[in-house]
């Protein structure tokens, strides 16, 4: 019988934690609450969705339904209504620091077509916009103002009423972004006293993806018979209509705000600089990490199931985080974010922290040497003897006579000659040699014609057994006192026995032309 399998208990996988709400589309998230007949205050459902969704949207702003529109997003219909505005070279265009890179573009191209001026409302040293420097420089050549309820770079709240009631007497059109505030904060559009409102649907609001709203309040700076704002698709617009009817109450109503739960959790983890703020914030949170770059310290979060997203420089050129041009990470509080979100994002990041500033070595494992061939067996074979080594004798060089000069005898060289096989027998001392008569007429004889015997220092030395002697060449005197060269003759080779004279035997070579003088003295 087998023994049971034990199987590692299920952990489930911790719920995500999505603190990206600002940066990304998502879908809804949570369902839509159907109305009934019986419902007034929320319409019927068999009423038609765009004309529900744009009910729903004058509720939520305080603005006549009729003057509200569904499109594809703030961006689109910031573009179509403001880039055909009449405008003078003397005119000026007014942004903030905390305006996104898609409306300045917008302004830009404005700008450009029309020849006016576009200025830049500064900050204050603690973060807000300056309203003494707008009260100083205001006048009707300012044509058309754009402002951002809530910054997306850090979170800033601007005061967006006190800016409407300040351009009220003037010609200028006030154009605001709701875009990370709808869903988020309260707004009456008719307190503020805007011209053009626009925001985002999918962010606070969890609608479909690109979709977006809009309110337009007449103004005589509007361009006349304007492109209406592009609308989203049927569908989106029923999702959106659902959307609205569910977050229209919670919108409305205050929620709790967890941000300053969120600051102080992360002013106490090391390392961690938080972007600077005006006096009033919500909802977004932006922060650096002294020695960690944001993408980093993103990802790693986001392997936890802790989401956040990331801001960089040219989102909004500028304001002055982006200065520094390093990326920042982007916290965005949504109304359902509870103190336990906020909880599990501090320990969850003080966990990463930790792993990056001591990080767990790896145990090495030691290399493992290869496995070794299995050695085949051959039969073993007879040893082949090694022949002996062939010594091979030196080829003799046979060289040439040297030429001896007049004053020097060369020495005869000699020649190795091979052993032979028995060694002679030891040759008895030689006797005096008799001394031959002289002959008529040689030198130094009593008369003319008388020649001596030579002696017997004059006869050439008898060649040893191993050795014969190779004479060279000689000079011989001549007529004229000099010396001529004698060729000299060849090695005596053993011949036959010439004659024997008591026990004296002498040798001589066959071809000999010597003449030697016959006994007796006569030739």
């Amino acid at each position: 019988m087998d023994a049971p399998t034990r199987t590692a208990p299920h952990r489930p996988s911790p719920p995500t934690v999505r603190l990206d709400t600002a940066r990304t589309q998502h879908a809804a998230a949570e369902p839509a609450h159907h109305t009934t007949a019986h419902d007034h205050h929320h319409g019927t459902a068999d009423e038609d969705p765009h004309t529900r969704a744009r009910t729903h949207l004058g509720r939520l702003w305080g603005v006549p339904a009729t003057h509200t529109h569904l499109t594809t997003g703030a961006d689109d219909t910031f573009d179509t209504l403001v880039r055909d505005t009449p405008l003078t070279p003397r005119d000026r265009i007014w942004t903030t620091p905390h305006e996104s890179v898609a409306r300045l573009h917008t302004l830009h191209t404005l700008r450009d077509r029309t020849r006016c001026r576009l200025e830049v409302v500064p900050l204050r040293p603690d973060g807000d916009l300056d309203l003494d420097w707008m009260r100083h420089h205001l006048d009707d050549d300012v044509a058309l103002v754009s402002v951002t309820h809530l910054s997306p770079a850090c979170g800033t709240v601007n005061p967006v009423t006190a800016i409407g009631r300040l351009l009220a007497p003037h010609r200028a059109r006030y154009a605001l972004d709701a875009s990370h505030s709808a869903g988020l904060l309260p707004l009456d559009a008719a307190a503020t006293g805007c011209h053009l409102l626009t925001a985002d649907a999918f962010r606070f609001l969890n609608g479909p993806p690109d979709t977006g709203i809009a309110y337009t309040h007449p103004h005589p700076g509007a361009p006349a018979g304007s492109t209406p704002p592009p609308a989203p698709h049927p569908a989106a617009v029923t999702a959106l209509a659902d959307t609205l009817t569910h977050h229209t109450p919670a919108a409305t109503h205050p929620h709790t705000d967890h941000l300053p739960r969120l600051r102080a959790a992360l002013a106490r983890t090391p390392g961690i600089t938080l972007l600077p703020t005006g006096t009033r914030q919500a909802g977004i949170l932006a922060f650096r990490h002294d020695h960690l770059d944001a993408g980093t310290l993103r990802h790693a979060l986001a392997r936890r199931a802790v989401l956040l997203s990331k801001t960089v420089a040219h989102e909004h050129p500028l304001h002055p985080a982006s200065r520094t041009g390093a990326p920042a990470l982007h916290a965005s509080l949504h109304p359902a974010t509870t103190a336990h979100d906020i909880d599990r994002l501090a320990h969850t990041l003080t966990e990463v922290l930790h792993a990056h500033t001591h990080p767990t070595p790896h145990p090495r494992t030691p290399p493992t040497a290869p496995a070794l061939p299995t050695p085949r067996t051959t039969p073993a074979r007879p040893a082949t003897p090694t022949p002996a080594p062939v010594r091979t004798l030196p080829t003799p060089r046979t060289t040439a006579p040297a030429r001896s000069t007049p004053a020097t005898r060369s020495t005869p060289a000699l020649r190795s000659v091979p052993a032979p096989a028995a060694a002679l027998p030891a040759l008895p001392a030689l006797p005096a040699f008799p001394a031959f008569p002289a002959f008529p007429g040689s030198a130094g004889s009593a008369g003319p014609g008388t020649r001596t015997a030579p002696s017997l220092a004059a006869v050439p030395a008898l060649a040893t057994p191993t050795t014969q002697a190779t004479p060279t060449a000689t000079t011989a005197p001549t007529a004229s006192g000099g010396h001529r060269p004698r060729t000299p003759p060849p090695a005596a080779r053993r011949t036959r026995t010439a004659g024997r004279r008591g026990h004296l035997t002498l040798h001589r070579a066959d071809h000999d032309t010597t003449p030697h003088p016959p006994p007796g003295g006569q030739r």
